[in-house]
C-alpha cells in the first residue's frame, strides 16, 4: 500500500534535513533527535507512576525507568531497550512508548539506557543489556514484578539487543525468558542485498546510508557484523529462544530482515508471530501520537505481550 498520508510530512521534513544531519557529531544528533522527539504529540496513558533507577552494569551505572501498571502486583516484568542504532536516543525519547507497553500489556516496565557508540564499540551494549536483565530478574520482586513473567523488548538497536540478550540468557545464564517483542529489529548488519534495503534506500526516514554509519560507529571491525551478538540472525542455533512476536514497517530498510528473523525463529521451533505494519516507516512507535496506523500496529503489540506474559504461571 501506499505511504501512509500521515507520515508524508514527517518524511518530507525528515529528508530535507538529512544534508545537516549528516555533518552532526554523535553527541550533536543526541541533542538533535531528544529535541525533536520532546516536540512530538503523544496518547494519552494512565499508568500508577514511574521511578528513576540506576543498574549495576559492567562499565558503570545504568539509568533505568520503572513504568508501573495501574492495578494490583506482583506485574510481569518487561525489559526495554530504545532504538537509535547504537548511537543515539536515551530513554527520555522513549518514554512514551514504555508507557504505552506498560498501559497495553499490564506489565512492569522497565526501560534501560545502555552505552552508546561509537564512544563505547559492540559489545558493551549487550554487556549492559545482559546484566540489567540479570539485575530485573534478581530485583523484580523489589520493583512490583514477578520474575517467572519476564520478557524483553525494543526498537530497532533496542530489538536487537533484547533478541540477542534472549540469546546471551540461553548460553550464558540468566533469568528465564517468556516473551520478546522486537520492533523493527535490527538483526542483520551484514545485510545488503536484500529486496528493502534497496527499495526503501532513500525518502523514508531510515536511509540505507544512516545504517551504514550507525554501524561503522558501533561495530569495531567488518568481521563483527557477522557475529551473533550484532546479527542474531545468523546465530548458529536460534533453538530454545523465548516466543516472539516481529513487528516491521513496510518502508523501512530493515523490513526483509525483520520477516526472514520471524521466519527462521519459526524453523527453530520458537513461537514466532510476524506483524507488518502497512504504510509505515521505521520509527513508527514514537509516532503514534499523530499516525493512527501507528496506534494500531502498537496497541497489537501490547496486546500480544499482555497474552504472552499474563498466561504465565505466576511465581
Amino acid at each position: 500500500m501506499p505511504l501512509d498520508p500521515h507520515l508524508v510530512p514527517f518524511v518530507g521534513l525528515a529528508a530535507a534535513n538529512e544534508d545537516a544531519a549528516r555533518n552532526l557529531t554523535p553527541q550533536q544528533t543526541r541533542q538533535a533527535v531528544a529535541a525533536a522527539s520532546a516536540r512530538l504529540p503523544v496518547r494519552p496513558t494512565r499508568i500508577a507512576g514511574t521511578r528513576n533507577l540506576t543498574i549495576p552494569g559492567p562499565g558503570g551505572a545504568l539509568p533505568a525507568r520503572a513504568y508501573t501498571p495501574a492495578g494490583d502486583g506482583p506485574f510481569p516484568v518487561v525489559v526495554f531497550f530504545h532504538g537509535g542504532g547504537f548511537v543515539a536516543y536515551d530513554i527520555d525519547t522513549h518514554d512514551h512508548v514504555c508507557r504505552e507497553l506498560c498501559q497495553g500489556a499490564g506489565a512492569l516496565v522497565v526501560s534501560v539506557a545502555y552505552r552508546l557508540a561509537p564512544e563505547h564499540k559492540f559489545p558493551a551494549a549487550t554487556d549492559d543489556a545482559l546484566a540489567a536483565v540479570r539485575w530485573v530478574g534478581d530485583h523484580a520482586r523489589d520493583l512490583g514484578g514477578d520474575p517467572a513473567r519476564l520478557g524483553v523488548a525494543g526498537d530497532s538497536a533496542g530489538a536487537n539487543l533484547a533478541t540477542v540478550t534472549a540469546l546471551r540468557v540461553r548460553d550464558e545464564g540468566g533469568p528465564r525468558l517468556s516473551a520478546q517483542l522486537l520492533i523493527y529489529p535490527a538483526v542483520d548488519m551484514a545485510d545488503e542485498t536484500s529486496p528493502s534495503m534497496r527499495e526503501n534506500a532513500n525518502g523514508y526516514f531510515l536511509t540505507e546510508e544512516r545504517l551504514r554509519s550507525f554501524g561503522d560507529a558501533y561495530l569495531r571491525t567488518p568481521d563483527d557484523a557477522r557475529h551473533p551478538h550484532a546479527s542474531p540472525l545468523r546465530a548458529p542455533s536460534l533453538h530454545g529462544l523465548p516466543p516472539a512476536l516481529i513487528v516491521t514497517a513496510e518502508f523501512d530498510p530493515l523490513r526483509d530482515q525483520g520477516r526472514a528473523y520471524a521466519d527462521a525463529l519459526n524453523a527453530a521451533g520458537v513461537p514466532a508471530r510476524y506483524l507488518p505494519g502497512p504504510g509505515l516507516i521505521h520509527g513508527f512507535a514514537n509516532l503514534t501520537g499523530f499516525v493512527p496506523a501507528a496506534a494500531q500496529v502498537m496497541d497489537a503489540a501490547a496486546a500480544w505481550l499482555h497474552t504472552a506474559l499474563h498466561e504465565q504461571v505466576s511465581a
